[in-house]
């Protein structure tokens, strides 16, 4: 009879430790893949927050190049804003000196001979011709002897002031303008005094793309 129950103890005891180092396997590996959760886990939440800050470092620089991109388009602006009003200022110098010209003999004598230039190229027995009111005479009159010469008849009529001097020829059925107006002249050299007063500019350093600092 005891012997019986030695038996009994020994194989309860063999089962108890075999269902207890199963416990523990098992406890083990749950606690091994709990670890590799937490890990793994851990490792996400690192990837993200990594990647959210790169995400914020690049916002914060695209926002800062956008900043500085704006920055520099309104230096732009205000330099090429300023471009405008000084050319717009240096030619209206140029008009005053023009209309000063216009009382010169010079100016007589040029404008004589691009007229004698511009009946030797056109075929007309009549033209109109555009002067201002207060032509000096003194050319008016050669304009007329120049048109006598060539066996033109003139027909005068007003050059409005805003044209500063000079002249414009019309045929007579106004088909077509010739303008050798000081104003038309001065338009056409606009954009080469542009260029050379921005070029004056750009040397003292007053345009974008320049510092003195």
């Amino acid at each position: 009879m005891i012997l019986l129950e030695n038996k009994i103890a020994i194989f309860n005891k063999i089962v108890f430790l075999k269902q207890k180092e199963e416990c523990e396997r098992r406890i083990k590996e749950e606690r091994e893949k709990a670890a590799k959760i937490l890990e793994e886990k851990l490792k996400s939440l690192e990837e993200d927050e990594k990647a959210f800050v790169d995400r914020r470092v690049n916002l914060a620089k695209r926002r800062g190049y956008e900043l500085i991109a704006s920055v520099e388009e309104q230096k732009r602006v205000l330099f090429l804003e300023e471009d405008e009003k000084l050319l717009n200022e240096l030619l209206e110098t140029l008009s005053e000196k023009l209309l000063e010209f216009t009382k010169t003999d010079e100016y007589v004598e040029k404008e004589v001979e691009s007229f004698r230039d511009i009946l030797e190229e056109i075929d007309e027995e009549a033209i109109y011709l555009y002067v201002k009111d207060d032509e000096k005479k003194e050319l008016v009159d050669k304009f007329k002897e120049i048109a006598e010469e060539k066996g033109v008849e003139l027909k005068i009529d007003q050059l409005y002031e805003y044209h500063l001097g000079g002249f414009i020829v019309s045929d007579i059925n106004q088909t077509y303008n010739i303008n050798l107006s000081l104003k038309n002249k001065l338009d056409d050299m606009k954009y080469e005094i542009g260029s050379m007063l921005h070029e004056r500019l750009k040397k003292r350093g007053e345009v974008i793309g320049k510092s003195e600092d």
